[in-house]
């Protein structure tokens, strides 16, 4: 079975290196996005001050694994943990009527010119 991949573009920086400001952004990432499997530096410049580097940057991007279900405690999805790979809306409310009954006025018309619409004279 093959595996969707998300990839998503993060900013970091540091005033050590290159590898500090790149550990920064996934570090970071991992706080909210699980199951982590490469990141790849797109871009990297500097910041100068006084002719002297002050602050190392970078632009990374930084790939996962979709996870159809979410599985408390797993950081990547296999069938095994995602049981059939299909999305689980069981907790899902479904309104089939609107919460209240909606007013209809009288009159107007898309297909007047009165009403802004239909064709003209």
């Amino acid at each position: 079975m093959s595996t969707i991949k998300k990839v998503i573009e993060v900013l970091a920086s540091s005033e050590k290196s290159f590898e500090d400001a790149l550990q920064r952004a996934l570090t970071e990432a991992s706080t909210t996005v699980k199951g982590i499997q490469s990141i790849y530096i797109k871009n990297q410049s500097c910041r100068v001050r006084d002719n002297k580097i002050v602050e190392y940057r970078i632009t990374a991007k930084i790939s996962f694994e979709v996870m159809h279900k979410w599985v408390p405690g797993h950081t990547t999805a296999t069938n095994e943990a995602i049981g059939s790979g299909m999305p689980d809306y069981s907790g899902v409310e479904v309104k089939t009527h609107p919460d209240e009954p909606l007013e209809v006025k009288p009159g107007g018309s898309a297909t007047t010119p009165a009403s802004g619409g239909g064709y003209s004279g």
